[in-house]
């Protein structure tokens, strides 16, 4: 664990415009203003060539953001995404996976048995208003009989 950990305080409605204003010039610093270097090189070079059209500044920033997530994702180094195969795991790591699953297995069966509980108890309390109701109407029949004789 990091001993030297800060911590970013906003107080007040100045703490909230300094968040918004940063987050505004850091993106236009990293995503407007290159998409808008991108428009006007794209531009550029459509003036060369007659049967490519021009762009606005939403298709530059869409060409920059395609450039970025390009470069990402075709870089040497690695990628987002990287897989495994079973050989390269050690015994311990195996096992760890095989114990997360379990837990995984276990934390289904825990949600299945509660939703069986509250289907059983919907059918009981659908059971125990039925007899309720048919309780209920053979005593109104014996009022209304009673009513009847007398």
């Amino acid at each position: 664990m990091k001993k030297n950990f800060n911590v970013i305080q906003i107080n007040g409605f100045k703490g909230i415009l300094l968040l918004i204003g940063a987050a505004m010039c850091l993106a236009a610093g990293f995503i407007v203003f290159p998409g808008i270097v991108m428009k006007y090189s794209w531009n550029f070079i459509a003036s060369y060539l007659s049967f490519v059209p021009a762009i606005g500044i939403i298709q530059g920033v869409l060409l920059w953001g395609i450039i970025v997530v390009s470069y990402f994702a075709f870089k040497k180094k690695g990628f987002f995404v990287e897989f495994k195969s079973a050989d390269d795991l050690s015994r311990e790591e195996m096992d760890a996976v095989m114990q997360r699953i379990r837990m995984e297995r276990q934390s289904d069966i825990i949600a299945r048995s509660i939703l069986k509980a509250k289907e059983l108890e919907e059918q009981a309390r659908k059971e125990f208003e039925k007899e309720n109701s048919e309780i209920n109407t053979e005593i109104n029949t014996e009022i209304n009989q009673d009513k009847k004789s007398a």
